[in-house]
This record gives C-alpha cells, sequence and structure tokens, in this order.
C-alpha cells in the first residue's frame, strides 16, 4: 500500500461458471499485476467464499471515484472484461468510503 491514504473501496462480488473457477484465479492474478501499476491503486485482494461454490470477492482500493472510473475505462481492463465475462455467472459492485480502520491490539506481554 502506498503512503497516500485511499480514499474509495470497491467491492466486486462475481460468480463464476462452474468448472471455471481455475481459470478465473489464474486470470484474476495475472490482471493484478496489471492493475498494481496503477499509481492510484492502493492494493486489491481475491477472496474465495467458503459456502458458495464459485462465489468470489475482490476488493480494491483507490485514491478516489474518479480514479477508478478511469482505470475502469482503461485499455488494459477492457481487455480483461473481454476474457473475464464468459467465465462469469454474474455478480455485483459497489463502491464503498473507508471511515474507520483498526489495527489489531498489540498482544499482551507475559
Amino acid at each position: 500500500m502506498t503512503t497516500t491514504q485511499a480514499g474509495l473501496r470497491v467491492l466486486l462480488r462475481i460468480r463464476i461458471t462452474p468448472g471455471q473457477e481455475a481459470a478465473f484465479e489464474e486470470l484474476w492474478r495475472g490482471h493484478a499485476e496489471t492493475v498494481r501499476r496503477f499509481p492510484d491503486n492502493h492494493g486489491q485482494q481475491l477472496l474465495r467464499d467458503t459456502a458458495e461454490p464459485g462465489g468470489y470477492t475482490v476488493l480494491t482500493d483507490w485514491t478516489d471515484e474518479r480514479s477508478f472510473r478511469a482505470f475502469e475505462r482503461s485499455a488494459d481492463q477492457q481487455a480483461y472484461l473481454k476474457v473475464l465475462w464468459p467465465l462469469r455467472e454474474g455478480g455485483e459492485m459497489r463502491l464503498l468510503e473507508p471511515l474507520h480502520e483498526l489495527s489489531p491490539a498489540a498482544p499482551a506481554e507475559a
């Protein structure tokens, strides 16, 4: 994560077609390397749903909505989406404004 605080967290929930999970994960890992080179990207995570086969959540942090929307329109993202769409069954995206972050408590000294 860079020193600039992220002002936008994007939550993408996605359902992948059964049997396409490994292809999706490989595709995401490759694209994540591209995303991390965008200067206004402050990190990303791919999470697999333990209760829903083919269910994933992607979290990405951005400087602001303007920078995220510019990324969405980029040639890199458009090329990724063309490969992703045939692998997915559906999904939804939410734009979230981070308000508070709490670090883990320091372990008690014995």
